[in-house]
């Protein structure tokens, strides 16, 4: 159209807008920036490397590991030297927003006559005979099979791909659809790990501003209690899509104008249309693998915060979410709005009050109290694990029980190791019933006393015995009483608990003799010491009847023997009249340094991160890990091969660049939109 200029944009719509960054946004973003460095976001230089060489040796384990079964399977030398074997990193590493203890999710990808049986198999037994290696736990019944491991004290999750190819090297393109062609479903998810992670890097028009501003969004989430996608919360992909979006929409904006606009955008948002960063596609011809289609998909409708991911098949990453959730998300949304309006309005002031720790347990006057409870440390993981991934079910159970309107899930829980002497101290623990003196006991307190068992007392000749727990909470919303004061006011758990203790004691790995799990409701004031950092609820000034979190004091009904009438519908109350309540706070958590330790707030060139000049190590060790046995005259690792697991906090390259020192690689031509006029 004559007179009008041609735009190039990311994304299904133009922009809002491409105005340069303003002097007052670059010095909202150093200030942004400073914020973060000295909350200890970024990992040190001697963790980068400790990272980057265990990586390394993971990727020449691997290759060794597809060659030797190649041969035991009968195939030349030749073959199996060219069978190859790679690995990709996804999440958090990958696109360069990890901090100091983060995990690396690490895809091994293996040629087709390589078996999930040979990766659980003979490849563990080689991660066993590394020394570097100090812990491994193999799920291959998960959704996703996947060995959780420590290497030199940095938690790795290696997930497994087998391709439909001969060959897995330096050739092979996960990027491509086709590669998706013939493989199961646990390889299709695995696979779109990095596949999805790569495509939100290629999708976005700023790199560096993108990670500054997803930073701060994941540091938020996480001091909020909003970032969890197993309780119905958005997980580290729903925030990282989320937040990619509004760079689309503002490709030239600094990460505080990013952070700025991500919050009211997403509060008004006309959910449930999805945000989605490209159009979503079929695939290829005759590949079956399901894409999010709402019209077509009864579950797919009912998702309420659709936030759908960019490579084949696009699925959506928050289907998990519950009205409780999403009520919550878009409360503490408004909170952040209203915070960062202020900060913006000072630039160059601090950022630590949108950092400001959610306190969970004086939000509301009710909650339920979940114990797993387990006899060992290693059945305590599997066992609360499976409990946690019940907690959204039962979050639903709540929301349909009467008198509840909002059951508000704490992200994380809290983990306990009890020395108990008696049986009665036993059960007690186990039922989460536990008195100062246990609380308070310590191993090293009772090392002579014996343990006591049955009516009498009798000693059995062993030492205390160990009860571990892990203890999750959810907050309850309860109705306000009537004006006119009738009407019941019990609170019937009957049915909730029920449901969820059976699907608990169901899992097929359940151990009634050492695992247990129980359910009971809890008023703040009866709540466990270890909830409250100086052991007792903070005293409250006194509020009406019924104006704290509508949750007027209410009667606990039997949670055990008496059966409830069922679930009923009930209108849900707008959240209009608490968010009116938000605190404005924005008072610092931990002074920023007075001179701020990087030259202008933002990243190096290339996009890389600034190396925080006070080095920590939290999470893993100080000296290199030691090579794995039997790599020694392996040839060293090509840059291609180096770029597949590479993290885009060391910066990116162009595809036409050429990558001598194997860098997240970035194929924007195949990715970016076709050229769109922009009125």
């Amino acid at each position: 159209m004559s007179g009008q200029q041609e735009i190039r944009y990311l994304g299904v719509t133009p922009p809002i807008s491409t105005d340069p960054p303003k002097e007052s946004d670059v010095r909202s973003s150093e200030a942004l920036m400073g914020d973060l460095v000295s909350l200890n976001q970024f990992e040190s230089e001697q963790e980068r490397k400790v990272r980057e060489r265990l990586l390394s040796n993971i990727a020449q384990l691997v290759t060794k590991f597809v060659h030797d079964v190649s041969i035991k399977s009968g195939m030349s030398e030749k073959v199996a030297s060219e069978a190859g074997g790679r690995i990709y990193t996804s999440g958090s590493y990958r696109l360069g927003v990890h901090g100091p203890g983060s995990d690396i999710d690490t895809i091994c990808v293996c040629p087709r006559h390589i078996y999930k049986e040979h990766f659980f198999g003979e490849f563990q037994d080689m991660l066993r005979a590394w020394p570097a290696v100090t812990e491994i736990s193999a799920v291959p019944s998960a959704f996703v099979p996947v060995m959780k491991t420590v290497i030199s004290g940095v938690e790795v999750d290696l997930l497994f791909a087998r391709v439909n190819l001969a060959e897995a090297g330096d050739k092979l393109d996960i990027e491509k659809d086709e590669i998706l062609r013939g493989v199961d479903d646990a390889s299709q998810r695995s696979l779109n790990g990095p596949r999805v992670t790569d495509m939100i890097l290629n999708l976005v028009p700023d790199v560096a501003t993108f990670r500054t501003a997803l930073r701060t969004i994941r540091l938020w989430a996480k001091r909020r209690g909003i970032y969890s996608n197993v309780l119905g919360f958005p997980g580290g992909v729903a925030w990282a899509l989320l937040t990619a979006r509004i760079c689309q929409l503002y490709p030239t904006a600094a990460p505080a104008t990013i952070v700025g606009k991500f919050f009211p955008i997403y509060y008004q948002w006309s959910w449930p249309q999805p945000v989605i960063l490209k159009k979503i596609e079929t695939g290829p011809p005759n590949m079956q693998h399901s894409v999010w289609n709402p019209k077509l998909d009864r579950r797919d409708m009912a998702h309420r915060m659709p936030v759908i991911t960019p490579a084949y098949p696009s699925m959506c990453s928050t289907h998990n979410i519950t009205a409780s959730t999403m009520s919550i998300i878009k409360k503490e949304m408004l909170r952040a709005m209203q915070i960062t309006d202020e900060i913006l309005k000072n630039p160059g002031s601090s950022w630590m009050g949108l950092f400001e720790r959610a306190d969970f347990f004086s939000m509301y006057k009710t909650y339920v109290h979940v114990v797993a409870s387990a006899s060992t440390s290693e059945g305590i993981k599997d066992w609360s694990g499976m409990v946690e991934s019940r907690i959204r079910t039962l979050v639903q159970d709540l929301e349909n029980t009467d008198n509840i309107l909002t059951a508000h899930p704490q992200v994380g829980g809290i983990s306990n190791v009890f020395y108990c002497l008696t049986e009665e101290e036993q059960a007690a623990a186990s039922q989460g019933e536990v008195s100062p003196e246990l609380l308070n006991r310590k191993e090293e307190d009772i090392k002579d006393v014996q343990f006591k068992e049955g009516e009498n007392g009798d000693d059995t000749g062993t030492g205390p015995r160990k009860i571990w727990t892990k203890n999750f909470f959810i907050g309850l919303e309860i109705e306000k009483r009537p004006k006119d004061g009738q009407g019941s006011r019990v609170l019937n758990l009957f049915y909730p608990s029920k449901r969820f203790c059976s699907a608990c004691q169901g899992w097929d790995k359940y151990n009634e003799m050492e695992m247990s799990v129980i359910l009971r409701p809890a008023k703040r004031s009866d709540l466990p010491p270890y909830c409250f950092p100086d052991g007792q609820p903070k005293s409250k000034k006194k509020t009406k009847r019924g104006q704290q979190n509508g949750s007027t004091d209410v009667g606990m009904g039997d949670t055990g023997e008496e059966s409830s009438q069922g679930p009923s519908k009930r209108s849900k109350a707008t959240p209009s009249e608490e968010l009116s309540q938000i605190s404005l706070t924005t008072t610092t958590e931990t002074p920023r340094p007075t001179s701020s330790p990087l030259t202008n707030g933002v990243p190096l060139p290339n996009g890389a991160d600034p190396v925080p000049p006070l080095t920590t190590t939290n999470g893993s060790g100080s000296a290199l890990p030691p090579p794995p046995p039997g790599i020694e005259n392996l040839p060293p690792l090509s840059s291609t091969s180096l770029s597949g697991f590479a993290t885009a906090a060391n910066g990116v390259v162009n595809s036409a660049d050429r990558n001598t020192d194997g860098l997240v690689v970035l194929n924007a031509n195949s990715t970016t939109n076709e050229a769109q006029a922009a009125s």
